[in-house]
């Protein structure tokens, strides 16, 4: 993909990095409270923002139920910006006040990463970031952590549209609270640049096929992944919600929950054994999490099953 000029973020410090969608290997629970003292286990409950169907322009195969809209905390004070939609819910840590979650990206891309980028900053973190693209391909990544407290937000976007494999749009982030162990980035500075030719998307955008729901964002070399019984996609799978290359999905659990992760579990296999499912309940969901795998290659289950409402699944994924 030719390099175009760079665009870093507008409204807080950044240096610009070199890595187009190099994301990475998904961390573990953190320990410690968010900013704003939300908790990401009920910080999309009652305070969802509705969608309709009419707000999702070309993305005619997903339905708004399962999305929530901007306006929706995701916890520790950020929240669902303009353009993006959250799949699914925020998928808390299974100690303390850490999360992760997978938006889905109707708008501009780099508007949408500025203004998480923008949210983080205000809570005082900042470090390394950027973007580069074409007009197939547009990819962000940021490292921001709050030098005093070590609490930290990782961004991964991406907007790819390729008629033989399919279409990405989404961003994933990943929440580390204050007293995490993550280190610290140099904050820099870097001039405005120019922005980004706009990747056009189809419409209407076509759902991944089940059989390889994940092709548009997997690495090819790899196996293919599908739905489990029991589960349906929520949005588009979309970069790993986690620091380093991957990518992620949001299934919603329709069957016996425990059940479907299993199925998901013996799926990575590949990746190697698996512990059993851990579970935490708090307030009132219950959070499972299980880590597959323990080298490079390496997966993360983790699953919200409210007392009262409908349960969800996010997938992230590191090939190695």
């Amino acid at each position: 993909m030719p390099r175009l000029p760079r665009r870093s973020p507008r409204r807080w410090p950044a240096v610009v990095v070199a890595a187009l969608l190099v994301l990475g290997a998904c961390s573990g629970d953190g320990d410690g409270e968010g900013s704003a003292g939300t908790d990401p286990a009920d910080a999309s409950g009652g305070d969802r923002v509705a969608v309709s169907a009419a707000d999702l322009g070309p993305f005619t195969e997903v339905d708004p139920d399962d999305l929530a809209g901007p306006g929706t905390p995701l916890g520790a004070g950020l929240s669902v910006p303009e353009g993006a939609f959250l799949q699914g819910t925020t998928f808390p840590d299974l100690v303390g006040g850490g999360y992760r979650a997978l938006l889905l990206v109707t708008g501009d891309t780099v508007a949408v990463f500025d203004a998480l980028a923008g949210q983080a900053s205000s809570l005082g973190m900042e470090g390394d970031a950027g973007c580069l693209g074409g007009l197939a391909e547009i990819g962000c990544e940021a490292e921001l952590v709050d030098g005093s407290d070590g609490e930290s937000l990782h961004l991964s976007a991406v907007r790819r549209v390729n008629p033989l494999i399919g279409v990405a749009s989404g961003v994933g982030l990943l929440y580390r609270p204050p007293g995490s162990d993550d280190g610290g980035a140099d904050p820099g500075g870097t001039p405005p640049t120019s922005p980004l030719p706009e990747v056009v998307l189809p419409d209407p955008v076509p759902a991944p096929p089940p059989e390889d729901v994940a092709l548009a964002v997997r690495n090819l070399e790899g196996p293919a992944r599908r739905l489990e019984l029991g589960s349906s996609l929520v949005g588009l799978p979309g970069p790993c919600a986690c620091a380093g290359g991957g990518w992620s999905m949001v299934v919603r659990l329709d069957g016996v929950e425990r059940d479907v992760l299993h199925g998901y579990v013996r799926q990575l296999s590949d990746l190697g054994e698996a512990p059993d499912l851990e579970d935490r309940h708090r307030d009132d969901v219950t959070v499972l999490g299980v880590r597959v795998g323990e080298g490079a290659a390496t997966a993360e289950i983790r699953a919200t099953v409210p007392d009262d409402g409908q349960a969800y699944a996010i997938i992230t994924v590191r090939p190695g």
